[in-house]
């Protein structure tokens, strides 16, 4: 009996070392449907839908190559008005085989009739953040940082913020929201979720990515490690002082390359009047 039960937690443990490693990250991407709502929102501008992708964290090598190509796949069949990329588009560790022109081609594939907007993330900065703006910009995707911009819409106007990687640069919520009138339908973006502690007013609408949802959660247990200085919000909404704050769980890995319980995950937001 004692043989039979080593036998059964080997072949348990190789069966979790599978699902984590390989199945989990690589072959399994889920939506994350979500309504966010605020009183600056233009009833005009109802069931806006925002596709965020985040935290993709492409290494280079062919899985991961088809990795990116079934990200692309999956935003653009969900349909979303205006897609926003969180950053985090490659894993720093892995410049060697990172080939830059393969992921600017695939993300230009990338499509909404509002346009794909982006901003940085600490691995951006790690691996060079120049070549990140570059691989960016190649792809025809605006870039914020410390900046906004004025979307238009047949149905009026709204305002992407952003302000710059917490961890490695310098952020000004003074110039994100330089030149937004007052109390315009805005949605704020922030790599780090730390982003929102400190945030105006008028970012009544926040999106963050950068914890990956802590990447191994455990049942009734939660996520065992999220990386952030101040509230520890792995994933999900999160409201204070009449704003709210929502933190996808993103699609890739770093530190340790596995996922448990915790899928890569495109989260498509509609964003209406309270």
């Amino acid at each position: 009996m004692k043989i039979f039960f080593k036998v059964v937690l080997i072949l348990v443990a190789i069966a979790i070392w599978t699902w984590a490693t390989i199945i989990e990250p690589y072959f399994i991407i889920d939506y994350d449907y979500v309504k966010m709502s605020s009183p600056n929102w233009s009833k005009n501008l109802n069931g806006l839908k925002v596709a965020i992708v985040t935290d993709i964290h492409y290494a280079g090598g062919a899985i991961e190559n088809w990795r990116i190509d079934n990200i692309i796949k999956k935003t653009n069949d969900a349909k979303p008005d205006i897609i926003v990329l969180l950053g985090d588009y490659v894993q720093a560790g892995s410049r060697r085989n990172i080939n830059l022109d393969f992921l600017s081609n695939r993300l230009k594939r990338l499509s909404a009739p509002l346009g794909v907007y982006a901003i940085f993330g600490n691995h951006d900065s790690y691996f060079a953040r120049n070549l990140v703006r570059d691989m960016l910009a190649k792809a025809d995707i605006v870039v914020l940082e410390n900046s906004n911009a004025k979307v238009s819409t047949p149905n009026g106007d709204f305002y992407l913020s952003a302000i710059a990687d917490m961890t490695t640069q310098n952020h000004f919520y003074t110039l994100a929201f330089k030149n937004i009138p007052q109390n315009a339908p805005t949605l704020f973006l922030s790599h780090t979720p730390d982003g929102f502690k400190d945030s105006p007013d008028s970012a009544k609408i926040t999106f963050s990515g950068h914890t990956h949802g802590g990447q191994i959660k455990l049942p009734y247990i939660g996520a065992i490690f999220v990386n952030l200085k101040y509230d520890k919000i792995g994933e999900g909404k999160f409201e204070r002082d009449g704003k709210v704050l929502y933190v996808s769980r993103g699609l890739g890995t770093s530190r340790v390359p596995v996922r448990l319980l915790c899928s890569p995950t495109i989260t498509i937001a509609t964003i209406s009047k309270e």
